[in-house]
């Protein structure tokens, strides 16, 4: 683990974590969500997400494998962290976002050897969490190709009764008690 990122998360309460295996069982990790407003090193932020609200709803996005709120994704070169959560969400889910706030962060570990060729941070990274309000959403900006199936706003009692992963109720919870768009 690269030193700035130790020294950061030894100042930060771990609140919930849960074992992901993606793409079968060739990238296991132990995930750790953390709430909090500061700030990791960037070097090993390489993707951002986002819990979307509008009124008493949540955005629930479905893909192949999983139902889950939390879209988002990597970052490209040269972007910033708004650029890249407004590309994500508008690609994904064709909605445009406001009152965007950080919650906190999900540091993923991973648990095999690097496969070859892997050109993300190993053996630690990490993927920043936002929420913000559904402002606006724009027809055909979805990608077509877009992995995510379908995104739905759903009422939050909704919400609450699906199967959700131990991070995504963390940050479920944190939001729904802030002012700031849930």
């Amino acid at each position: 683990m690269l030193a700035d990122l130790e020294a950061f998360l030894v100042q930060s309460t771990p609140m919930a974590q849960e074992s992901v295996v993606w793409g079968g069982s060739q990238l296991a990790f132990r995930v750790t969500s953390y709430l909090g407003l500061d700030l990791p090193p960037l070097d090993s932020v390489t993707s951002v997400r986002c819990l979307v609200c509008r009124d008493d709803s949540v955005l629930v996005i479905r893909d192949p494998e999983s139902t889950h709120i939390l879209p988002g994704g990597r970052r490209a070169a040269g972007e910033t962290l708004a650029e890249t959560l407004e590309r994500e969400l508008l690609e994904e889910t064709g909605w445009l976002l406001r009152e965007v706030s950080l919650l906190g962060f999900m540091h993923f570990h991973h648990l095999n050897p690097a496969p070859p060729g892997y050109p993300y941070p190993y053996p630690d990274f990490l993927q920043l969490v936002y929420t913000a309000e559904a402002a606006e959403l724009v027809p055909g900006a979805r990608l077509a190709s877009s992995y995510e199936i379908e995104s739905t706003l759903r009422p939050i009692p909704e919400i609450q009764a699906l199967d959700l992963s131990p991070s995504q109720r963390l940050f479920l919870g944190a939001a729904l008690r802030s002012s700031t768009s849930c």
